[in-house]
């Protein structure tokens, strides 16, 4: 069974990344890396007034935006009541502010309450008050929380779930039970909850603090409570605010959407270097795909955020495996190896690629050096999987669902040869450079013999698998195995937008799709923009573009899907890859399609 999919919203800095669920509340918070570990099961506020309580997230009217970057704001309407939260999380040190502003007359009871889950697990979880700080302290294995407020709290309950201390429980009457201490014990995790005595248009200010010790996190909370609130967010969008700054594009439909979406890659990028897919559970794709991580960082790149791409490369260099293959996905840290199921060799070639763009945008030659080990490893590996006629070795291709000789795998290969050929020539390496010059030339050849079939470009060359497949796109970007004037990459195009009429519109990857139902991807519909951008047809590239603008969520996620009935953002929600190819669909022109693609080898 499919789950329902909810709006959600990033926030962070570079080892904490907290999600805002699209009912305000606060749904994942992930540190000290991007991927893992997740750290919270549930955190919700509530307000307790005229003898009922209700949790903020129940109620009728919840509306989202971003305010400024990295500041988003919620706002909740029920009757004569409305409650404001103004989230961000510090840039410079691991803190998520969660500013309340109350409009709600007469006294009332406001109770936050949390249920952790450090290391992604209860077991072992230990809580207590810090009667002194006036806050919660839960700590495991190296990584504490601490909750707290900006004044110390009416009340308190420090419990286990499912029992007669369970701090949920407890917060219905609106008065807490003030126990003080609780450890997991059998399958019972701990949880917590504060209260503050309350009265119409006054403002609370809520630290959660993730630190690797619990000194050092409450020295951090008393510094933060010491400060104006206003000033902290002010500096937040202060920092996001010039990061973004890089972004000038005079021609963009809408250049607020390409920042958003750089700054979606950029809270999705450990400090490590890594990207991960989304910051979901469900699906699982808080991982980085070295595919969907190389389209990431490329759009990066061209829009100038060079130092983001370098990151990446290098923890590119420490994860690739002893054989210059990379893995399917990894967690954040370099090399350490992620849940899979499948061997794609598309993404050792992504990798090469988005080395190639890097360094055809920066001519950075040092850069280049510290590099060629893994390119020429890599380039290794991908040759050493050609057969004689031209074929890659059977793997699964990118959609992960058919094992093969993918038309999108083997154009990949081949313009992984065509850039480490390129490279080898520029590091002085003339006899890899023509080795690996003849192979890409094989590769393309067959590639283009076998996946053509009069009317598109297959999905699978071997087995034939003979029907359309959007991902067949990357032929024409970025792997440049054909140009956009090509004829059969025009009559592609054609095939692939009469095969998609959904009632919601957008494109689709292929007419047996079944995942999530079969629907329109945001990927898929951009790369057919991306197409008729560089064969001159701007208007269907921005009928395309407001296709993607209008299916995204209120604060500007980009999912990963959007459902063919109801035009819902739909699966992993903000999904990288799809804010890499909005990037890519609104800078791209032939000019830079020239210097990032790789060269024909005929």
């Amino acid at each position: 069974m499919v789950e329902p999919v909810y709006e959600q919203s990033v926030i962070g800095n570079s080892s904490m990344l907290a999600v805002i669920g699209g009912r305000g509340e606060l749904r994942y918070l992930f540190y000290p890396t991007k991927s893992f570990p997740q750290n919270i099961h549930s955190s919700l506020p509530g307000v307790y007034r005229r003898g009922w309580f209700s949790w903020l997230t129940d109620w009728g009217d919840v509306r989202q935006r971003y305010v400024a970057p990295g500041v988003l704001e919620t706002i909740f309407k029920e009757g004569d009541a409305s409650v404001k939260v103004t989230d961000f999380v510090l840039h410079s040190s691991n803190v998520l502010v969660r500013r309340f502003e109350f409009s709600i007359p007469g006294d009332f009871n406001f109770i936050y309450y949390t249920s952790p889950q450090l290391w992604e697990t209860h077991t072992a979880d230990a809580a207590y008050f810090d009667e002194r700080n006036g806050a919660i302290v839960v700590y495991k294995r190296g990584v504490v929380m601490v909750v707290a407020g900006d004044r110390i709290p009416g009340g308190y309950q420090v419990g286990q779930l499912g029992t007669t201390s369970d701090a949920f429980a407890d917060a219905y009457d609106g008065e807490l039970g003030m126990n003080k201490l609780s450890i997991y014990e059998g399958f019972r995790g701990v949880n917590f909850a504060l209260m503050w005595r309350l009265r119409d248009k006054e403002m609370l200010n809520l630290y959660i603090i993730l630190d690797s010790n619990e000194e050092s996190a409450l020295r951090e909370l008393s510094k933060v409570k010491s400060m104006d609130c206003c000033v902290l967010s002010h500096g937040v969008a202060e920092h996001w605010g010039n990061w973004l700054s890089k972004v000038k594009l005079s021609n963009a439909l809408n250049v607020d959407m390409v920042r958003q979406s750089a700054y979606v890659i950029k809270m999705l990028q450990d400090q490590g270097g890594a990207i991960m897919a989304a910051p979901t559970i469900w699906p699982d794709y808080r991982y980085c795909w070295p595919r969907d991580a190389a389209y990431s960082v490329m759009a990066l790149d061209v829009l100038g955020y060079h130092e983001e791409a370098t990151r990446f490369i290098h923890w590119a260099i420490k994860s690739q495996g002893e054989n210059g293959a990379f893995f399917q996905r990894y967690y954040a840290e370099p090399g350490l190896k992620a849940p899979s199921w499948s061997f794609q060799i598309d993404e050792t070639a992504s990798v090469v690629l988005a080395t190639y763009v890097h360094f055809k945008l920066t001519l950075d030659r040092q850069f280049l050096k510290d590099a060629w080990t893994m390119v020429r490893r890599a380039a290794e590996y991908l040759a050493s999987n050609v057969t004689s006629e031209g074929f890659t070795t059977p793997t699964v291709g990118p959609w992960e669902e058919h094992l093969g000789v993918h038309t999108y795998t083997n154009a990949s290969v081949y313009a992984a040869l065509s850039a480490a050929s390129y490279l080898a020539g520029e590091i002085g390496d003339r006899g890899k450079a023509v080795e690996w010059g003849k192979y890409a030339s094989l590769v393309r050849a067959t590639t283009l013999n076998s996946a053509w079939n009069g009317k598109f470009f297959i999905k699978m060359i071997k087995p034939r698998v003979e029907i359309p497949d959007s991902n067949t796109l990357g032929l024409l970007f970025p792997f440049a195995l054909v140009k956009a004037s090509d004829e059969r990459m025009r009559a592609n195009v054609e095939f692939l937008e009469h095969t998609f009429r959904y009632r919601a519109g957008g494109i689709g990857r292929n007419p047996e799709d079944r995942y999530y139902g079969g629907n329109p991807w945001i990927i898929t519909t951009l790369w057919v923009a991306i197409y008729h951008k560089l064969s001159g047809n701007v208007d269907r590239a921005r009928e395309l573009l407001k296709w993607t603008l209008d299916h995204s969520t209120s604060t500007g996620m980009l999912p990963e899907q959007v459902d063919k009935d109801t035009g819902r953002p739909t699966s992993a929600i903000p999904l990288a890859w799809s804010h890499a190819m909005y990037i890519m669909a609104e800078v791209i022109d032939n000019k830079l399609f020239e210097t990032i693609t790789p060269p024909t080898i005929d």
